[in-house]
């Protein structure tokens, strides 16, 4: 992926001093580009130079770091990528194999020469492209993932009727979260440290009760931080995972706002709690001419936030379907690579679609954290802010529900469901109390993140498991 000029300055590398903010500059561009001995050898070159500054180093030895990130994302040859295609859908050829390849539906990266292809890139086919994906659907017919939906948005949009109530449909859970740090990973005895995700206190979410910490100490994040965490640390154990574990309940409100068109009003562009959710915010959100090109293509001369909103949410499920991506991280822009590609996950694609709505004088801001059922998993979404309705959430990821009724399909512009823990209400934001080296996860905050004095551990030295049941409500008495 060729990366423009006018995004190197917008990379998250903070300026470096002695000389080697060109350096290392001229050194993201080859790592994006798959020239790493190249890449290495400038990286080489600038941490032997004496004085360099403290940021300098870092920034160079993220570059570094970031090369062995791709590798492990990109780590298969296109024959095993096909054979695991097949798997899926055996009657896939070789043809059709290579026609969609061509068409840009198998990714891969080129590193000094070699092409080496994404490790999710076999089951990611058949959610690019359209010829595959009804093939699949054909030989593997479902109800597909979100199935569950249609059926829970009946029920808060039945209760919203019934009580003319925006927060209804209350669910409690009780949550189970470990973190098991690989054996070998640190040295035996020595402290790692680490953070673990928190439900926010706020807006859907309310009673957060701590149950259980292993280890018993720990630190809470700022209570008004946008990233909820906990901090804990113990030794490492000797030949065996070492375990980091947090059990807490909290409850969730579902969320409807029935949206008139009519009554809907342009932002107060002067409001200063507005205006930090219009602006850019680089790395990611970035007004690039593309960006804006694409705006008019989709916008066109639309005028009334709401439906300029409309056009936008579902331009990007249409345009950017979903996969499972590569790390963050390993990416430099991400609504710039999906515009590239065309696929992006949830945090791609919600991102894009925030990028877009700032553009358009629309505040849109960050949610994200995880599913808590029937489909667990990692999530990101955002809200939107529309006059004189205020702050109302929008899942493009979950685009539109199944539903020959209007309201039901569109419900996610405007409505969630209760089946979510926010970790965060805006991204790339800093640890509590502060990591001492770079992150494993730069723009999101769901998984956790490790360290130890030696460095960061990533992601591929420990391991993550979530589960979360839901705690039946006492039955109302019947009046």
């Amino acid at each position: 992926m060729k990366l423009p000029t006018v995004f190197l300055s917008l990379l998250l590398v903070l300026p470096a001093t002695n000389g080697w903010a060109d350096g290392v500059e001229t050194v993201i561009p080859l790592v994006s580009d798959g020239h790493w001995k190249e890449a290495q050898r400038k990286i080489d070159e600038a941490l032997a130079q004496p004085g360099l500054s403290f940021q300098a180093r870092e920034d160079l030895l993220f570059q570094q770091d970031r090369m062995t990130r791709m590798h492990l994302d990109f780590d298969k040859t296109r024959e095993k990528v096909f054979q695991e295609a097949r798997v899926i859908v055996p009657s896939l050829t070789k043809k059709m194999f290579a026609d969609w390849e061509q068409a840009g539906a198998v990714e891969f990266l080129d590193v000094d020469g070699t092409r080496w292809y994404f490790d999710q890139a076999a089951a990611n086919l058949f959610r690019i492209n359209p010829e595959a994906k009804a093939l699949k659907t054909r030989e593997h017919p479902g109800a597909g993932l979100l199935s569950y939906y249609p059926a829970d948005v009946r029920n808060i949009l039945t209760n919203y009727d019934r009580t003319g109530e925006r927060f209804s449909s209350p669910k409690t859970f009780r949550v189970t979260y470990a973190l098991n740090v690989k054996p070998g990973a640190v040295p035996a005895g020595e402290t790692i440290r680490a953070w673990l995700p928190l439900p926010q206190t706020g807006n859907r979410q309310k009673n957060v009760r701590l149950i259980s910490t292993e280890p018993p100490q720990f630190i809470l994040s700022k209570t008004n931080s946008a990233l909820s965490s906990i901090y804990l640390e113990k030794p490492a154990a000797s030949n065996q995972p070492t375990q980091f574990k947090l059990v807490y309940e909290y409850t969730a409100d579902a969320f409807y706002q029935p949206i008139d068109p009519s009554r809907v009003r342009p932002a107060d562009t002067n409001d200063p709690a507005l205006t930090p959710y219009l602006a850019e915010q680089p790395t990611q959100i970035v007004f690039s001419d593309e960006i804006k090109q694409l705006s008019r293509q989709i916008v066109g001369s639309e005028t009334n936030p709401y439906l300029k909103a409309r056009r936008i949410f579902e331009w990007v499920g249409e345009h950017i379907p979903w996969v499972v991506a590569r790390e963050y991280s390993t990416i430099d822009c991400l609504p710039h690579y999906a515009l590239g590609c065309h696929h992006g996950d949830c945090g791609i694609e919600t991102l894009t679609f925030m990028t877009l709505c700032r553009f358009n004088g629309i505040p849109a801001r960050w949610e994200s954290g995880l599913i808590t059922g029937p489909d667990k998993n990692l999530h990101d979404w955002c809200e939107i802010y529309l006059s004189p309705y205020g702050w109302v959430p929008a899942d493009v990821t979950y685009r539109f529900v199944h539903s020959d009724q209007e309201r039901e399909k569109w419900f996610f512009l405007g409505g969630i469901d209760a089946c979510r823990l926010v970790v965060n209400t805006d991204y790339a934001q800093p640890l509590y109390p502060a990591k001492t080296f770079f992150r494993s996860e730069i723009v999101d905050f769901q998984r956790g993140e490790v360290e130890w004095r030696g460095g960061n551990l990533y992601f591929n030295q420990w391991t993550w498991n979530f589960n979360a049941e839901e705690i039946p409500s006492a039955p109302k008495p019947v009046p």
